[in-house]
């Protein structure tokens, strides 16, 4: 086992307030809202204070579900567990053709994916656990945060299946970017979407450097 349950549950509740912390203190939402009104000459801070104000708050949101799915998806790999098996259980047996054999399937080895369930799945509580802590969520809020989440997983699935098409139209696409544009720039969403696109990599580098932060090292637990 890579890591102890005691190991992983100090490391998700730290990766999540790291992720937080990274966000806000850096003020990454807030130079995201200047450089684009400054670069395309629309309302600012100072313009419209109110309206800013409910931006910014708004597109943290969708940051934070942007970073979480980014965390998310490179958990399996961070753990160091495989747990792509179900698929092959699926799938029907071929029939061998005459005077062919089939080769021997080999056996795979259920305890790393006994393994893998538990160690993604208390990694993952804890760390919206912590989450929710930090951002001091009610029952509702919580709620909403997940659906949320799931819509973020799902649309993004579908969005890896067809990112030949999405590279094709010129790259910007996903949930976050349609969520933020439609939130930065209603009237200008072409120019809103590839702005979010852009600052969709750089909350996924920040997400990615809060991980490697997190796992760098071992410690006594």
């Amino acid at each position: 086992m890579p890591y102890r349950p005691r190991e992983l549950v100090v490391r998700a509740r730290e990766a999540a307030v790291l992720l937080l912390a990274t966000l806000d203190h850096n003020e990454m939402v807030q130079r995201f809202l200047d450089i684009y009104a400054a670069e395309n000459r629309r309302p600012g801070r100072a313009d419209q204070p109110s309206h800013y104000r409910e931006q910014l708050e708004t597109i943290r949101r969708e940051s934070i579900l942007a970073m979480t799915l980014r965390v998310e998806a490179a958990l399996p790999t961070r753990l160091k567990v495989h747990v792509s098996v179900r698929d092959t259980a699926r799938r029907p047996a071929r029939k061998p053709k005459k005077g062919k054999k089939l080769p021997r399937r080999k056996k795979p080895r259920s305890g790393g994916l006994d393994l893998a369930i538990p160690l993604l799945d208390l990694f993952r509580e804890e760390f919206f656990v912590a989450l929710g802590q930090a951002l001091e969520w009610s029952e509702d809020d919580a709620q909403h945060f997940w659906r949320d989440f799931s819509l973020y997983e799902q649309l993004s699935g579908k969005e890896a299946r067809g990112n030949s098409r999405s590279f094709a139209r010129g790259g910007a696409s996903g949930p976050f970017v349609d969520r933020t544009a439609l939130l930065l720039d209603p009237s200008l969403m072409e120019q809103a979407r590839r702005a979010a696109g852009k600052f969709q990599t750089e909350l996924n580098a920040a997400a990615d450097r809060v991980l490697r932060k997190v796992f760098s090292r071992r410690r006594a637990n």
